[in-house]
C-alpha cells in the first residue's frame, strides 16, 4: 500500500510548520490527498515535491518560478533553472563583498570621526574631491535630510546615510564672516562619480563634538586662525557631518568637522 503522510507528521519531519505546508497547497507547489474526512494526505511524490521546494527556497527562488518548473520538471529545465540560480547567486555575491567594503570603511569612518584633534584648527591639502550636490538654501536638519535623500539616486545601492563622512554642507562664507554661522546654501555628498568638485587646496580644518549650534563661536575663530597664520579665506566653507543623528540620539556623541578652503596672504 502507498505510504501516506498526515499534515502534523510531515510538518515534524521536515522541521517546518503546518502554515507553511498550507501556503505550498494555496500557491499550487504540493497537492496532497484529501481522506474521506477532509484531511490532508501527503504522498510520496508529495515528499520529492516538498524536498525540491525547500531547497530551491534556500536558494531563494521565487515561489512562481519554483510552480513553473515543478509543472515541466525534467533534466533540461533543471539544469537551465540551476544555471540562472548561479546567475544570481554571483552577482548577490558580488553586492554582498561592495557592501562589506562599504561597512568597514563606514568602520574606518568612525574611529576617525572620534579621533579628531577637536575644536584645533589644523591646514590639511586636498585634491579636487568630486560630489553629487544641490544647490538649494536651507536652515535646519528637518530641511536638509529630504536633500540628502534626493541626491542618494545618484547611487541609490552604494550612497548609505548611515556612518558616511562625506555628506555635508556649504556654508555661506560671506554671512559667516557677518556672524550668521548657519546659513547653508546647500548640500553635496562625496562619489567618485559626482557630477561636480570641491576646489582642491589648503583648508583650514576644525572639528567639534556637539550641536552645531557652535558653529556660531567655532567659525569666527576659524576665521581669527587663518588670519593669525596668514591666511586669506578663499571658500567655500564646509560642513562635514562625521557622527550625526544616524549614529547617535544624543547630540554630545556628533562629530562636525569644519574646512575652510585658504590660501596665504602672500599669493597673488
Amino acid at each position: 500500500m502507498p505510504r501516506w503522510f498526515r499534515i502534523g507528521e510531515l510538518a515534524r519531519l521536515y522541521g517546518v510548520s503546518p502554515d507553511l505546508l498550507r501556503y505550498y497547497e494555496e500557491q499550487g507547489l504540493l497537492q496532497p490527498h484529501r481522506t474521506e474526512n477532509g484531511y490532508r494526505a501527503y504522498s510520496i511524490e508529495d515528499v520529492w515535491r516538498l524536498n525540491v521546494i525547500r531547497d530551491l527556497r534556500t536558494l531563494d527562488v521565487p515561489v512562481e518560478t519554483i510552480r513553473a518548473y515543478l509543472q515541466d520538471h525534467s533534466a533540461s529545465t533543471t539544469r537551465q533553472l540551476l544555471e540562472d540560480e548561479l546567475a544570481l547567486l554571483e552577482d548577490r555575491i558580488r553586492r554582498l563583498e561592495t557592501l562589506r567594503r562599504t561597512v568597514r570603511q563606514r568602520m574606518e569612518n568612525c574611529q576617525r570621526a572620534y579621533s579628531l584633534p577637536l575644536e584645533a584648527g589644523f591646514v590639511q591639502k586636498f585634491p579636487a574631491r568630486r560630489c553629487h550636490a544641490l544647490h538649494q538654501p536651507y536652515r535646519t536638519d528637518a530641511e536638509m535630510d529630504p536633500l540628502i535623500q534626493q541626491l542618494r539616486k545618484f547611487d541609490p545601492d552604494h550612497l548609505y546615510v548611515w556612518g558616511n563622512d562625506g555628506i555635508g554642507s556649504y556654508l555661506d562664507l560671506d554671512a559667516a564672516r557677518q556672524g550668521d554661522c548657519q546659513k547653508y546654501t546647500g548640500v553635496f555628498i562625496l562619489h567618485p562619480k559626482g557630477e561636480t568638485t570641491l576646489p582642491r587646496g589648503q583648508y583650514l580644518c576644525l572639528a567639534y563634538r556637539g550641536p552645531n549650534e557652535k558653529n556660531r563661536t567655532l567659525v569666527p575663530r576659524m576665521l581669527a586662525e587663518a588670519a593669525r597664520q596668514g591666511y586669506t579665506p578663499q571658500g567655500p566653507l564646509l560642513e562635514f557631518l562625521l557622527a550625526d543623528i544616524h549614529i547617535s540620539e544624543d547630540a554630545a556623541d556628533h562629530v562636525t568637522e569644519l574646512q575652510l578652503r585658504v590660501r596665504p596672504q602672500t599669493e597673488p
